[in-house]
């Protein structure tokens, strides 16, 4: 398993910087939620990580071959468009092809792989369907599949769970924290701040392109860190079932 070392990351726009001086070491095992108001900067820290976009200081993935890369990462973007009308398993299978010769069609591995993304996310019954005829919400789960059939030891994806219903937010967190307990680096940008205090065991707390906060979900979203970088006041609580967060006003 591989994890993610990230040194003094920065990306500028022009002059003025979108991600400034972001150091971290993320681990396998780690589920993590990066989190931050919109345009803190969080899809451009991951597309740097993944090498996707000019940067100053260092990321461990994006120094790599991109073959190399591709085996060992999966990137789920936030654009999540299907122009093409394949199949959702030949789609899904799109994401074995890091590990495909030139010419080489899907082999025993692929093809259980294949079944058991379509399966973790409960799209067994899809798979012959038309991608392009299915839902919002159903396509954002046959993408999330394709990267989980990847099989890579990192997942990256970027506000995944953006436009599912609140029952396939909650399994598809589950989902995340899962593949971390076995053992993958798992780092997912989002807004839900009750679903990543309940399911991430980290959280990169960005504002305006910095890294203001790394830790557990409770030490990063303290009192001070909600009202300077959020504008909220919170009721944070642990309960027996589980971690519960609920904003309760902007501080004004």
């Amino acid at each position: 398993m591989t994890g993610l070392e990230l040194s003094h990351l920065t990306v500028r726009r022009g002059t003025r910087p979108v991600v400034e001086d972001v150091t971290a070491t993320l681990s396998p095992g780690d589920c993590v939620g990066l989190v931050g108001p919109n345009g803190a900067g969080k899809t451009t820290l991951m597309r740097a990580a993944l090498g996707l976009v000019p940067h100053k200081g260092s990321s461990s993935l994006a120094r790599l071959a991109p073959s190399e890369r591709a085996r060992l990462a999966a990137w789920l973007p936030q654009m999540r468009e299907i122009a093409w009308p394949v199949s959702v398993e030949t789609l899904v299978g799109l994401g074995r092809t890091p590990h495909l010769g030139p010419g080489q069609g899907p082999g025993p591995r692929d093809r259980a792989a294949i079944a058991g993304a379509l399966d973790r996310l409960g799209l067994a019954g899809f798979a012959g369907r038309r991608a392009t005829e299915l839902s919002g919400g159903e396509q954002a789960r046959v993408l999330i599949a394709r990267a989980l059939a990847q099989e890579a030891p990192v997942l990256m994806a970027d506000e995944p769970i953006a436009g599912l219903d609140p029952a396939h937010q909650f399994t598809t967190m589950e989902l995340f924290a899962g593949l971390a307990a076995e053992g993958r680096l798992v780092m997912i940008s989002l807004h839900d701040l009750g679903l990543a205090v309940r399911f991430c065991t980290r959280l990169l707390l960005m504002h305006r392109g910095r890294l203001v906060a790394d830790g557990p979900p409770r030490a990063v979203l303290s009192e001070a860190n909600l009202a300077e970088v959020f504008g909220l006041r919170a009721y944070l609580a642990d309960t027996p079932d589980g971690p519960v967060f609920q904003p309760l006003e902007v501080v004004r």
